[in-house]
């Protein structure tokens, strides 16, 4: 979806009428259904019990790490490519190390920076697969 948008992006098919009534409408979603879709979405689909059982200091203390280290790494490879630090935190590192696209809607409403959720949900699809794929080579190495 993401590359035939672009491509229909990049060619001009589509109107530009189109394309800002399009802005519009996401721009109104977002606003004013987000809080609504967090909350339902927070209460369908979350089992607080296993949340709880996860929880240590162990693994506080990878999160913390996991989060420092997407956000201030994707922050200054951002800022040497020429991209503003915050967003590039936001969306490279925070979009990344989330749960995919409610994730990224929960880190994109508390940073206020609704805007960039085609970015983000290029970092999470990108950004989760390359970890994945890294972990599953490094952990069997490192802690076997």
């Amino acid at each position: 979806m993401i590359i035939s948008v672009a491509t229909v992006k990049c060619l001009g098919i589509i109107p530009e009428c189109y394309e800002d009534d399009a802005s519009l409408w996401y721009s109104f979603v977002s606003k004013n259904w987000t809080a609504a879709l967090m909350l339902g979405i927070g209460i369908a689909y979350t089992d607080m019990g296993q949340i709880i059982e996860a929880f240590s200091p162990m693994y506080i203390v990878l999160v913390f790490v996991v989060v420092l280290g997407a956000v201030i790494g994707s922050g200054l490879v951002g800022r040497l490519v020429g991209f503003y630090p915050i967003e590039a935190a936001v969306t490279a590192g925070l979009c990344m190390a989330n749960m995919g696209g409610t994730g990224d809607v929960a880190v994109l409403m508390a940073a206020k920076r609704m805007e960039l959720m085609p970015f983000a949900q290029i970092s999470s699809r990108l950004g989760g697969a390359f970890i994945i794929l890294m972990a599953s080579v490094l952990v069997p190495i490192f802690f076997h």
